[in-house]
């Protein structure tokens, strides 16, 4: 029982590990609340999606694919240079090792390796909710001012990008959601910022 409490400490520590998006009341979004929004995605795209997926599958991996960041910690995408990537794969390496010595289930390992293999149906849905949750974001944002001040607009040329759209290609559904939330994200930073969204396209 004590590394079972011991485990529910460190899963504690999501809630309090902030990512760059913003939310609708201003505040930094929570790893947390990202793997919560996730998986609320999960059910409600399920009905559309044409692939069969297995759902505990898939809520098991929205709720546990973040969770070695509850000790090394969230790095914003703009910094993550390939240095940065070496260190941060081996840091969560030892992480995964740490949390898994507290409990008796393989079966986290098992989720978090599918994960990161992206071959399985539920790993490559889990990856596209990932990036539809911070398109979420992007529309819920109460001021999307933060965005552009990143590296040139770093994260503005993502989102815009055909790379990112093309992460949500294996399922239309997911594909026509991030078109629709592209467009009101196109339209609040025309209304808002006075940006024309077509100055990233293709950078």
């Amino acid at each position: 029982m004590e590394k079972i409490a011991d485990f529910f400490t460190i899963a504690e520590k999501l809630e309090c590990e902030y990512r760059t998006t913003r939310m609708s009341d201003g505040m930094c979004q929570s790893v947390a609340s990202h793997s919560w929004n996730m998986c609320i995605m999960a059910i409600a795209l399920r009905p559309y999606l044409k692939t069969p997926v297995n759902m505990e599958r898939v809520m098991k991996m929205c709720a546990l694919h973040d969770l070695p960041e509850a000790i090394t910690h969230d790095i914003p995408l703009h910094r993550q240079n390939p240095d940065v990537m070496t260190e941060k794969h081996e840091r969560e390496s030892d992480a995964i090792n740490k949390i898994l010595g507290l409990l008796n289930d393989d079966e986290i390992k098992n989720v978090l390796s599918e994960y990161e293999e992206r071959k399985s149906p539920e790993s490559k849905l889990v990856k596209a909710l990932d990036r539809l949750d911070t398109a979420v974001q992007h529309l819920c944002a109460r001021d999307l001012s933060y965005v552009g001040e990143y590296d040139n607009n770093f994260y503005w040329k993502l989102f815009f990008s055909d790379k990112f759209a093309d992460g949500f290609d294996f399922e239309p559904v997911l594909r026509d959601v991030f078109n629709e939330i592209c467009r009101r994200v196109s339209v609040r930073l025309k209304n808002e910022l006075g940006i024309d969204s077509n100055v990233f396209m293709g950078k």
